[in-house]
């Protein structure tokens, strides 16, 4: 008879949540993540403009893992020991383990930039979206002018930038500067897809600061290398993520604000009983940090340990197509494949579909709580992006153009 192993899980969002949601019942699986939530983070931007509310964008993690038969501790891990196969808890307890999951993720990365870290927002989780929100909120509503400032012109700069104009471009005294260090906006995709932003923003008050640093934030301004001061009310920090210092601490990477390095299998490269997933991990051909690999990742080394315990042979992790959709809030949608950028309105509907999509497969519709809250998605979905669209002719008549942008 096979013993029944522990397999001790770290951090439940994409990667983890995915990996225990396909682990089975033949082992005892215990999660342990903090929050009481999954959160879809892939449309945290629409917490800024109001389309989507905190609820839309969570799950709750007990109810999902216990609906799986594991167990879900909410807590933060403060040790892991894989020598001795052992996890400590912020609030002191002990678990043992025979394999071990990581799927930690990362953590603001402000840079040492004096005043970052004290006075600017956060965007990597809902809270912090949903904070942004109300700030906004309560700005607009007190003051005549509003200057926002957003560091960063990746991913989340530009859909932060999207669901500001969504919801305040036609209010007056709205200036937006959008700073990023790069010379051009959504670094490391096609270059036609920054400019095509830049464009589609020209008739809005928007300026655009690239090839700049910020040097310093303070409560009223941000100062850049150039020389520029840029007077703002509210600083948006989408500037990246570096690796928590956990990674290093636990002896899985090689030194602080490094990933965790892996073999194509998932497995560390240090420690045989721990597999890392999500964007702590570093595989020999590095991948872009997105919600799609993360959950890819999960149903891998759900399957690698199975495969571990039966001491067969690891398969690799094999990722999916790179693939993108990038909002502008209602202005536009952006659907990178490589190369090839496309561009339209009607893409918005693909992108809520992802979503729709995905919170009922982490929580099928198989209890009256889970229906309903189906229900509330759907329908929230249908008011805040649907109905704007149909009641407006001229959304209409944007929604069957869709453009080539790069190929």
């Amino acid at each position: 008879m096979t013993t029944r192993k522990q397999i001790v899980i770290i951090g439940a969002n994409f990667g983890g949540l995915t990996a225990a949601l396909r682990l089975r019942g033949d082992d005892d699986v215990i999660v342990i993540d903090p929050s009481p939530h999954f959160e879809f983070l892939p449309n945290i931007h629409e917490l800024l403009s109001g389309v989507k509310s905190p609820e839309q964008l969570r799950l709750s993690r007990q109810r999902l893992l216990q609906r799986a038969g594991h167990r879900f501790i909410q807590d933060a891990v403060v040790e892991l020991n894989p020598a001795d196969g052992f996890v400590q808890t912020h609030s002191g307890e002990s678990i043992q383990f025979d394999i071990c999951v990581v799927a930690v993720g990362g953590v603001n990365n402000t840079f040492g930039v004096p005043g970052a870290d004290e006075f600017s927002f956060p965007f990597k989780s809902v809270d912090q979206c949903h904070a942004i929100g109300n700030t906004l909120r309560e700005k607009f509503a007190h003051q005549e002018q509003v200057t926002i400032g957003i560091v960063g012109g990746g991913l989340e700069g530009v859909e932060s930038l999207g669901e500001i104009l969504r919801r305040y471009r036609d209010t007056p005294g709205l200036t937006v500067h959008l700073i990023d260090s790069s010379d051009q906006l959504l670094s490391g995709l096609p270059a036609r897809l920054g400019q095509a932003v830049q464009r589609r923003c020209r008739n809005y008050p928007v300026n655009f600061h690239t090839g700049t640093r910020v040097q310093a934030v303070t409560e009223t301004a941000i100062e850049l290398t150039s020389g520029e001061n840029l007077p703002v009310d509210i600083t948006i920090w989408t500037g990246g993520a570096t690796a928590p210092d956990f990674l290093f601490e636990s002896g899985l990477a090689p030194e602080a604000d490094s990933w965790a390095p892996v073999h194509q299998t998932l497995q560390s490269r240090f420690f045989d009983n721990v597999f890392v997933i999500g964007d702590a991990a570093e595989l020999p051909q590095p991948l872009s940090k997105q919600a799609y690999f993360a959950s890819d990742m999960g149903e891998c080394v759900a399957e690698n340990i199975a495969r571990f315990i039966q001491n067969e042979q690891l398969s690799d992790f094999q990722p999916s197509t790179n693939l993108s959709l990038i909002s502008l809030g209602d202005l536009d949608t952006y659907l990178v494949i490589g190369n090839t950028v496309v561009a339209g309105t009607a893409l918005s509907a693909v992108k809520e579909f992802v979503y729709q999509f995905n919170m009922a497969r982490y929580e099928p519709p198989l209890s009256l709580l889970s229906f309903v809250d189906l229900q509330i998605r759907f329908w929230r979905g249908v008011i805040e992006l649907g109905l704007p669209n149909w009641l407006s002719p001229r959304s209409l008549l944007r929604l069957g153009y869709i453009r080539p942008i790069s190929f």
